[in-house]
């Protein structure tokens, strides 16, 4: 007999959930501000140059800028919140110099 009553108890409540309404779909602004929890930032340093991989962060370097001491230099798509999808930097030597 409480098992029953714990059960009709809990009921409203089951019936909120399951009224809830259906989950909206996001707009192209927010879904370019969306990047999963995944931001990943990474300088090597060692003695003969330095790599820096960055992915959903801001430019390392300002828009139109080119890395003249790189070898590798990719930038991925710029979206409109600021970020880039991927970027690579690969220079010999003691570092970069945009």
């Amino acid at each position: 007999m409480r098992k029953l009553l714990l059960g009709l108890a809990v009921l409203p409540f089951l019936a909120g959930v399951s009224l809830a309404g259906q989950p909206q779909a996001l707009t192209d602004q927010q879904m370019d501000k969306v990047s999963a929890g995944f931001d990943f930032a990474e300088m090597d340093v060692n003695n003969v140059g330095a790599t820096m991989v960055l992915v959903n962060i801001t430019p390392a370097l300002p828009p139109g800028a080119s890395c003249s001491t790189c070898f590798v230099s990719i930038s991925g798509t710029p979206y409109p919140s600021g970020v880039n999808s991927f970027q690579l930097f690969a220079a010999f030597g003691p570092g970069f110099s945009p």
